[in-house]
């Protein structure tokens, strides 16, 4: 037990920064008297820096900021690094607002903040959905004479994505281009998201071809969101051949894309492809989920396959998977459109027992 908890402590942060500070304490005592106030302040600084640099790599946000507090009390006080890595610990917890006030404290303090420093707080307006925030700090660079980079646009995109202004994500798309910079997969795959949310399914198309053109090669995350917008907007032909291209990408499809192409399906009642497609989906050795029957259900109820929305019904006890609304809905309304009203009434008592949905 001792020597687990030997262990722990070794990899505890906060335990990392007590001991980065108590070397830079021994240093400073060696030093001679007439310089020992700077040699205490520059030791003391790199000492709280290494503390803060490790409770950031821990994401350890609190102690990150206890820290900083700590070194504002020193004769030296905080420095561009100290500001940098606490940032970051913020940033890497979503502490959007945190990561602002730190910012603004750098100006106070007339240290003046790099791209990194506007890449860390602008990607912490992203994490926290604060999309108008990113944009204002981006916008901010150019009046202080930095230049953004694909780190901190990626992230813009990303925070527009997040809050689906694919307006604004298309617009910081095509100005990465003008600031004479190459979109990343990163930024593709941002800008694909954020038309994916808005149902833009002939934008992530474009993009996903400009991606192939600019000789970058989509991973899955850029054709599922390219295949999910078109499910959105019912392109069923579109998202099933999205799914056979992975194939040719050396992609393997996982359940996102096939729910994606068995939705698409489920849209506009094409029931065969939708079970075609949950049996590829067992054959790639995934577990079909909620989403996967609930789709493939309301395919089969759009389609008048009352026999087919119940058996897939009736499956999902075997399945583990346990039933919403949607897999209810859809299977009762098959059975009624089907003219099988006993056994619209057996799931209608099936929710009044209590065993058919948790969610209801």
């Amino acid at each position: 037990m001792r020597v687990a908890d030997a262990g722990a402590k070794e990899h505890d942060p906060v335990q990392r920064a007590h001991q980065h500070i108590g070397k830079g304490r021994a240093v400073a005592a060696g030093v001679s008297a007439a310089r020992r106030d700077i040699a205490i302040g520059v030791a003391a600084r790199f000492s709280y820096n290494s503390g803060i640099s490790a409770c950031e790599k821990g994401e350890q946000w609190q102690q990150a900021l206890s820290l900083l507090g700590e070194l504002g009390q020193t004769a030296a006080g905080p420095d561009l690094i100290s500001y940098s890595a606490a940032i970051s610990a913020c940033e890497k917890s979503g502490q959007w607002h945190r990561a602002l006030v730190l910012l603004g404290q750098i100006w106070h303090a007339n240290i003046e903040p790099n791209i990194v420093i506007y890449g860390a707080s602008i990607s912490a307006c992203e994490k926290g959905g604060q999309w108008q925030q990113a944009l204002s700090l981006l916008d901010e660079l150019g009046r202080i004479k930095l230049s953004a980079n694909i780190i901190t646009f990626s992230a813009a995109i990303s925070a527009c994505e997040k809050c689906s202004q694919w307006r604004h994500a298309l617009s910081l798309f095509n100005w990465i281009q003008k600031a004479g910079l190459q979109p990343n997969l990163i930024s593709y795959n941002a800008a694909i998201s954020a038309c994916e949310k808005s149902e833009q399914w002939q934008q992530a198309l474009v993009l996903l071809s400009q991606l192939r053109q600019a000789k970058l090669s989509p991973n899955i995350i850029s054709c599922n969101a390219a295949m999910s917008a078109c499910e959105k907007g019912g392109q069923w032909q579109q998202a099933v051949s999205l799914l056979g291209e992975l194939t040719r990408l050396s992609l393997q499809p996982d359940v996102i894309s096939c729910n994606a192409a068995i939705s698409a399906c489920g849209k506009d009642g094409w029931w065969r492809q939708a079970l075609t497609l949950l049996g590829e989906l067992r054959l790639l050795q995934y577990i079909p989920d909620v989403i996967s029957y609930g789709a493939a259900i309301s395919a089969c109820e759009k389609s008048g396959q009352w026999q087919q929305a119940l058996d897939l019904y009736r499956e999902l006890p075997q399945a583990k998977v346990n039933a919403n609304v949607i897999c209810l809905t859809a299977a009762i309304s098959a059975c009624e459109e089907g003219g099988q009203w006993q056994q619209a009434v057996s799931l209608l008592r099936e929710i009044e027992r209590g065993i058919a949905c948790e969610t209801l």
